[in-house]
């Protein structure tokens, strides 16, 4: 959960995350898992030691991304009440994702970054470990985030130079050009490889007008995983 670009399109947007992990702990592959007695499905790779994820799509057009820390390194506090991972899930539960950032309880919470986009708002809500802080996006503008636990200031700033420029010469933007920058198949990107810790998969959302599908490359097995979700678009709550 340490490297993430938002890119606007025409109908919708890219969403990619390169997941930067111990390669021992263990992930299981995309699939939909139902929520509100299946009137929405939500789609995401499963953490099996904490049972969260730190991206997931929704078939009524909501989608969430996770970076661990906030603003700058923080000391963990353990033990904390639940994984970030479970936050992210939560979001689903809630269609607002200015509500669901003033409203989630965040006591005895680690430091995240979370990211929300439903068809009408882009929210970003970074937590500190004491305090939220909460900041509406323009879905009209690319973006980058670095999760603050591995990457310094001007490693960040470096990383946000290099995606704007890519983004001005890059003839066609499409789901295996933005996976190709962010590290696939070997390419340079935003790959990290330290001794505990690498980048294990690199995961896009590509939505469109009427569709979003999830595309997930597991740079362990060399695998790619597709999984597609027609966009319901009416607006769904249980808030």
């Amino acid at each position: 959960m340490c490297t993430v670009t938002y890119i606007p399109t025409r109908n919708g947007f890219f969403l990619t995350s390169n997941r930067d992990e111990s390669p021992t702990r263990i992930t299981e592959t995309p699939k939909p898992y139902e929520l509100w007695n299946g009137l929405c499905h939500v789609v995401f790779p499963r953490d099996t030691q904490a049972g969260g994820s730190w991206i997931a799509m929704a078939s009524n057009g909501q989608v969430a991304c996770l970076l661990n820390g906030a603003f700058i390194k923080h000391e963990r506090q353990l033990p904390y009440r639940k994984s970030r991972g479970l936050i992210l899930l939560e979001y689903f539960e809630n269609y607002s994702p200015l509500q669901f950032a003033e409203q989630v309880d965040l006591h005895q919470i680690e430091p995240f970054t979370l990211l929300m986009i439903n068809q009408d708002e882009f929210c970003e809500l970074r937590y500190d470990g004491s305090e939220r802080h909460i900041r509406i996006l323009d879905k009209a503008q690319p973006y980058i985030w670095s999760s603050a636990t591995l990457y310094n200031l001007e490693e960040s700033y470096q990383k946000e130079q290099h995606f704007m420029e890519w983004l001005h010469s890059e003839p066609s933007l499409n789901v295996h050009s933005i996976m190709k920058f962010h590290g696939l198949n070997n390419c340079k990107g935003f790959l990290l490889d330290r001794p505990q810790v690498k980048t294990v998969s690199i995961t896009t959302v590509y939505q469109q007008l009427h569709i979003q599908d999830m595309h997930y490359a597991d740079l362990q097995f060399g695998s790619i995983n597709h999984f597609q979700l027609p966009l319901q678009r009416e607006q769904t709550s249980i808030s």
